[in-house]
């Protein structure tokens, strides 16, 4: 979606932003846009609840509470057009979601047995570099943006693995880690049949690729262009530690 080509500073209809239009168009695709979103983000939730001391089933529990809530036309409605960001909304709403549940610890099963996300693997959302005293909220965006970016690379794969390049992508993936360690461009033109040049062009166009998948996954998740860029440098603040 956010891939397509715009003429002028017109700004796609990404997910998010069908989201926040929900009382100007069409309910039942903002509900479908934002399920979309959930489903692809809830990996931070998931951290933020633990990282608050929620045990692993409270914690999934909770997360599929929140996520069902969420869906509902009443719950669509507070993505007022001032939060532009996903991000933002989702972790001030499940803050709120998280306090309601402390006050009512009697509530019935969570999510009235309704079950929207597979929560399987929740707890490999933890499996991060270990930070000093990180506070919930810093790690549920350091899994936002190991989510964000992780969605990406699966995107930049799929069109290789689409054009039936997968042993170019595998051997070519590490130079997207500009301060990573990989092979010269002499020993990658060895296993591919080319030049270093021609390596060195692969390369230059494989990173180009990436950031443009990068911007529209970060379009997906905010309303205007503006918001992608103050996304972009967040993402940049969080990854550096800043």
């Amino acid at each position: 979606m956010a891939d397509e080509v715009h003429p002028g500073n017109v700004f796609p209809h990404t997910r998010w932003s069908l989201v926040l239009r929900t009382q100007d168009g069409d309910t039942e695709q903002a509900r479908q846009a934002l399920g979309e979103l959930l489903k692809s983000y809830w990996r931070p939730l998931y951290v933020f609840a633990r990282h608050s001391g929620a045990a692993v089933e409270d914690a999934k529990d909770a997360v599929q509470d929140f996520c069902a809530e969420m869906i509902r036309m009443d719950a669509l409605r507070l993505a007022e057009s001032g939060k532009g960001r996903l991000r933002s909304f989702l972790l001030a709403s499940f803050q709120n979601h998280l306090r309601t549940l402390h006050r009512d610890a009697s509530r019935l099963k969570r999510g009235g047995g309704a079950v929207l996300l597979s929560l399987d693997d929740a707890e490999a959302a933890l499996d991060m570099q270990p930070v000093a005293g990180e506070a919930p909220d810093q790690a549920f965006d350091r899994r936002w943006a190991y989510t964000l970016l992780d969605r990406v690379l699966k995107r930049l794969r799929a069109e290789f693995v689409q054009k039936g390049k997968s042993v170019e992508f595998t051997l070519l993936e590490p130079t997207l880690v500009w301060n990573g360690a990989s092979m010269s461009y002499e020993a990658l033109g060895e296993k591919l049949g080319l030049s270093p040049g021609a390596v060195t062009q692969k390369v230059k166009r494989m990173r180009t690729r990436y950031r443009e998948l990068l911007e529209a996954e970060i379009a997906e998740t905010v309303d205007g262009p503006e918001a992608v860029a103050e996304e972009r440098e967040h993402l940049v603040r969080v990854l550096s530690g800043g």
